[in-house]
């Protein structure tokens, strides 16, 4: 990040050696992971998105189809007979389930079944739990004809159903695990996953390598450059990406002489963007105290310094906002002097002053 700091503060760390340590990663997504969306010729449709296991990269590809589909259908509305129920209508608890309704011109509403009574069996098959009856029209065919018998008042009642066919939309999920690269140094600050060849024709028409980006890190050269969680990458230097091992080693080979790279992305079914990042060895921050005089911190995500005895004369905190929404890498600036008696706060949108604790203004 661009420092603004002081004269004296140069000269505080020239002549003191600052302390490198590992910094912490603060690594951010899309709230849009949704790769493309096909139509079926009969009428279905399939869902191509990421699904994060964690914040550290971890993901999978889930396809989900939603198709209509036909079943036998009796049309019974029922409840299973708990021991309330039992007794205000005289029967033993769980001796059968009770038919709140039916559905209009279902083969329940037409062979007769009423609300009140209780279903004692279908098909031969005595129907105490909700599964029965789901079990008894999943070995139905269309049209069958089903015995039922139901208890009305004290009387035992036969009746034959039927169960004609009933269009439902249906979904089915599956997942399917990405390609993992080898770790290396952190010179972009993105997690790589790999699509499986298999999987991108059928996503884009055809067999490409499509890596994705499955969260960036902030303050890191791929954040700075624009590029954020859920983009793939379908484009390195002008040429179709490689697989995501031999991207990952291109990165690691570069950043070590702090070279460029220019990635060509897609976010969801159309959101094109290009652009060229500085790969480099990011993961450091530089850590300066004198004691009761000042403090320095210099990290990848913001920088923060302090006059002062825990920065009662002046103090400021620059710092990237961590906004996925927007390729531009925004900063807020926090500034305060004695005491907090002078405050002035700058955004992307704002800039807030406080003066002597009791004069606010926006700008």
């Amino acid at each position: 990040m661009h420092r603004h700091l002081v004269t004296f503060v140069l000269l505080a760390a020239a002549s003191l050696p600052g302390c490198v340590t590992q910094q912490d990663s603060y690594f951010l997504g899309s709230d849009n992971y949704v790769l493309a969306t096909h139509e079926d010729q009969d009428g279905g449709r399939r869902n191509y998105e990421l699904v994060m296991a964690s914040a550290r990269g971890d993901a999978s590809l889930r396809i989900r189809r939603e198709f209509d589909r036909e079943r036998p259908f009796l049309g019974l509305q029922v409840l299973e007979l708990d021991k309330r129920a039992a007794e205000q209508r005289g029967v033993r608890p769980y001796t059968g389930l009770l038919v709140k309704g039916t559905y209009p011109k279902s083969g329940a509403e037409v062979g007769g079944v009423m609300a009140g009574d209780v279903l004692l069996s279908l098909d031969g098959r005595e129907t105490v739990y909700l599964a029965h009856v789901a079990d008894v029209e999943a070995s139905l065919r269309a049209g069958q004809a089903v015995a039922a018998k139901v208890l009305r008042g004290q009387q035992e009642i036969e009746l034959t159903l039927t169960a004609p066919p009933r269009k439902e939309r249906v979904e089915d999920v599956q997942d399917v695990a990405l390609e993992v690269p080898a770790t290396h140094r952190p010179y972009a600050g993105v997690n790589l996953r790999g699509i499986p060849t298999t999987w991108t024709e059928r996503i884009y028409g055809d067999p490409r390598q499509a890596i994705v980006l499955t969260n960036v890190e902030v303050g890191s050269p791929a954040w700075v450059a624009g590029f954020r969680g859920g983009d793939v990458i379908q484009k390195v230097d002008g040429s179709p990406a490689p697989n995501v091992h031999e991207l990952a080693r291109e990165i690691a080979r570069r950043g070590e002489r702090e070279e460029t790279m220019r990635w060509a992305v897609v976010r969801g079914p159309g959101e094109a963007y290009e652009a060229e990042l500085q790969l480099r060895d990011y993961s450091g921050e530089t850590n300066i105290w004198f004691p009761l005089v000042f403090w320095l911190q210099n990290g990848t995500f913001s920088d923060k310094w302090s006059v002062g005895p825990f920065g009662l004369v002046m103090s400021n905190r620059n710092h990237y906002l961590p906004d996925s929404r927007s390729r531009v890498a925004r900063t807020r600036n926090v500034w305060s002097a004695l005491l907090s008696l002078i405050r002035v706060e700058t955004g992307p949108q704002e800039t807030k002053v406080r003066l002597l604790w009791l004069i606010h203004f926006d700008t």
